[in-house]
């Protein structure tokens, strides 16, 4: 039986001190030990361990944060955030799974993941990375970056071009103000990941290549003639206003 949307214990008097996360997970007793835990810190926490009790929890309320399992028994979790992103959903998302193939990360990352935990993980790692990510999405700075031809707005994750309104995900956005802060200088691979993404578990840069070639397609008119996100070869990438 799915455990039930929303899920498990009686909301605690009065407004959490954290978010409100979902948690997407087929294993009960996983489910079960992350919205445990997740509580303890505050969390309010719902669960659903199919697509379909996916889909019911966010009929009924708007998650802070996902934690969302990619083998799910009637599909995979990221057809479900895919459908979020095109929807214009962009709440963050975390994806728990056991497949550690960089391909599958990438994946996760391409659909609009914001960060990524392969199983067996720690419990508190989870945690930290809940709330570094709901403090980050809280914290971030309100700037508007007006340029030639677009202008972004950090806080709604939104990027104008030419006139066309584009979604930025949680991690597009934080990558481009990391680097529109930083204009004309050259910033290594390295440090937008320890910076950007604050983790150093990803075992290549090549995450930074995907978000970057998805940055392009919203804010370069010819993608494939960047003028403003800039690969500076054997080093990473820079931002010419």
């Amino acid at each position: 039986m799915e455990p039930a949307v929303p899920g498990g214990a009686a909301p605690a008097a009065g407004p959490a001190a954290g978010g409100r996360v979902l948690v997407v997970e087929d294993e009960a007793d996983l489910a079960f030990l992350l919205a445990q835990n997740l509580r303890q810190e505050g969390h309010q926490v719902d669960t659903a361990g199919s697509l379909r009790a996916a889909r019911a929890a966010l009929e009924v309320a708007r998650p802070d944060l996902l934690l969302l399992d990619v083998g799910l028994p009637d599909g995979s979790g990221l057809d479900l955030l895919a459908g979020m992103r095109a929807r214009g959903d962009y709440t963050p998302a975390v994806f728990l799974t056991a497949r550690t193939d960089e391909a599958d990360r990438l994946a996760g990352f391409a659909v609009g993941g914001d960060d990524y935990v392969t199983k067996p993980f720690s419990m508190a790692e989870v945690v930290a990375r809940v709330a570094a990510i709901l403090r980050r999405a809280r914290q971030g700075a309100q700037a508007r970056y007006l340029g030639a031809g677009f202008s972004v707005d950090f806080d709604r994750f939104l990027l104008e071009r030419d006139g066309r309104a584009h979604a930025l995900t949680y991690l597009e956005a934080e990558l481009l103000r990391y680097l529109v802060l930083r204009p004309n200088e050259a910033v290594s691979r390295n440090e937008l990941l320890d910076r950007v993404w604050g983790t150093d578990r990803f075992p290549t840069t090549r995450t930074v290549d995907t978000h970057v070639l998805n940055l392009r397609k919203k804010l370069e008119p010819d993608p494939a003639q960047p003028r403003h996100l800039l690969t500076v070869h054997g080093t990473g990438y820079k931002f010419v206003p």
